[in-house]
């Protein structure tokens, strides 16, 4: 089994590519094109070109498969335990030869990825004057659709074709009426739901060469108007051979209009609340300067692809492969806004670009957090801390390779309020932090204490009283001793600060003012409720 990795040198030196300009079934001409006659920027267009070599979140490994010959092979979809391949090599009992047209076979599908035992698909559908394509089998497999080519003008234009099987062969043959004359409509597949055609045209309506379209069935056996994807998925050039994952989570698809290594490369688009979202190379893992396209793939990550790659037999060969995901790490830390002091207990929520929830994090003692990105994606990170503005970071990893990434956010403070409690007025702060049995001062707690001494400094004639609490764990008359030196603590840091002394009272009162009543049954939440530093205007 072939690993293929990125040639960044190569690729990077070699500003002209190839792409196929009628990659169907009967055409494989291949052109030379200047691809970067649109690019004005040199810098940006080596930058997108070293990006598109890089691995796109997986990295696959495949091989050539023993069925391939010096003619065109490619795989359109699973049927029961084996794979449906197109050929252009007639298969036959004795003897194999080339017989012009591409036909539809069946072979067994064994553990390796190896399609064994090619055999004639169905002689209702195979004809010797046609070519037969792409395939889409209903969930029941009782229904088919697919290609084939009709003569118009002396020109042969695929079609799509439907049949249902009735008595262990295929029959009721019919074009969709959707076909239109003189252009070509090919590579079916359906939407998991069996409700959706979604194939590949040059119809009228197509935004430049082949799009791709969807046509949704309805319940009466009719079917509605084709319906272009957009600009999201369709360029001014071609995009081609579609298909839908099972669970309906992701489109792929091939096109030589998004930027891509050469010819046709595979994309992926998730589709998110029913939506396509924009797509993304599959990578240099996968694709090549050559035509890629035919991705299919089952649920366990494996599956096949055609390609006219270098190293083949001859034509287009099909491949099976194998895929993992690559991850790369993100190694953050949050910090202060004015003063860059590390935030511990931050809350880092990371978002991907289709606003899934993909990690959530505190940062430690030191501020820093790590989680896992994919290559080739989009995050918001969403950070937020008590007593600080929420703040949201976007991040990319354009990266391929296995690389850790660096970030730092910036949390600005929120100011302090002055509240009423319970009839007390009170100067509002996130918590006060000590260590354990401590009555010392955690960094990151005269960051609160400074929004206290902004307040004093504003109000010059403001007295308050500062009272220390502790949860209802331990004894009473060391809880009562801890609190007592907190408190002590924290009016210690107000006056090493420019406050006067007379203008502040410290108090401990233990575990005797609770605001969770819960006893011995707190939770770790309730106790940390109840460990508090209040700051009481008394003038």
């Amino acid at each position: 089994m072939r690993k293929f990795t990125p040639t960044m040198l190569l690729f990077a030196a070699t500003f002209t590519v190839t792409f196929a300009t009628a990659q169907g079934p009967t055409a494989e001409a291949i052109e030379n094109s200047n691809f970067y006659t649109e690019t004005n920027n040199t810098e940006e267009f080596e930058n997108k070109a070293i990006k598109a070599l890089d691995p796109n979140g997986f990295m696959y490994e495949f091989e050539n498969l023993n069925i391939n010959t010096p003619y065109s092979e490619h795989a359109t979809a699973f049927f029961r335990d084996k794979v449906i391949v197109s050929s252009a090599k007639r298969i036959g009992a004795l003897t194999s030869k080339k017989d012009g047209f591409y036909n539809l076979y069946c072979g067994d599908l064994n553990q390796k990825g190896d399609i064994k035992n090619l055999v004639n698909f169905s002689r209702a559908i195979n004809t010797r004057e046609h070519h037969e394509g792409s395939v889409a089998l209903s969930n029941a497999q009782d229904v088919v659709f697919f290609t084939r080519s009709v003569e118009e003008n002396g020109e042969h234009n695929l079609k799509i074709f439907r049949a249902e099987m009735l008595n262990y062969e295929w029959t009721n043959f019919e074009m969709l009426p959707f076909n239109v004359e003189g252009y070509s409509i090919e590579n079916p597949v359906l939407s998991p739901d069996d409700k959706t055609i979604y194939f590949s045209a040059n119809i009228p309506g197509s935004k430049g060469g082949y799009d791709l379209f969807s046509v949704t069935i309805n319940e009466d056996g009719t079917y509605d108007a084709p319906k272009n994807l957009g600009s999201e998925i369709n360029t001014h050039k071609d995009e081609r051979f579609p298909y839908i994952m099972g669970d309906n989570s992701a489109l792929y698809f091939s096109s030589n209009g998004h930027y891509n290594l050469g010819g046709l490369d595979i994309f992926e688009s998730k589709v998110i609340n029913g939506k396509f979202n924009f797509p993304v190379n599959m990578g240099s893992s996968l694709n090549s300067p050559e035509d890629d396209f035919g991705f299919l793939m089952d649920q366990s990550n494996s599956g096949f692809f055609t390609s006219n790659r270098a190293g083949g037999k001859g034509g287009n060969d099909i491949y099976y492969f194998k895929r993992e995901k690559t991850l790369q790490l993100l190694q953050g830390t949050i910090v202060d806004y004015k003063t860059n002091m590390v935030l511990p207990n931050a809350t880092v929520t990371v978002i991907d670009a289709y606003g899934r929830i993909v990690d959530k994090i505190k940062t430690d003692d030191k501020g820093a957090f790590t989680t896992n990105v994919i290559p080739y994606n989009s995050y918001t990170l969403h950070a937020s801390k008590d007593g600080f503005i929420e703040t949201d970071e976007d991040f990319e990893s354009f990266r391929g390779d296995d690389f850790t990434h660096e970030l730092t956010i910036k949390l600005p403070q929120t100011k302090a309020e002055i509240v009423e409690v319970e009839e007390k007025l009170m100067i509002k702060i996130e918590n006060i932090y000590f260590d354990y049995g401590k009555w010392t001062l955690k960094d990151e707690s005269t960051l609160a204490l400074n929004k206290v001494i902004d307040v004093l400094n504003d109000n010059p004639n403001m007295v308050i009283e500062i009272n220390a609490h502790t949860d209802t764990r331990g004894k009473a008359g060391y809880n009562y001793k801890l609190s007592d030196k907190r408190a002590a603590s924290a009016m210690k840091y107000l006056i090493e600060n420019g406050i006067n002394a007379s203008r502040l009272v410290s108090k401990g009162y233990g575990e005797t003012q609770p605001i969770e009543k819960c006893g011995a049954n707190c939770s770790e939440t309730q106790h940390e409720t109840n460990r508090r530093i209040e700051f009481v205007i008394v003038e």
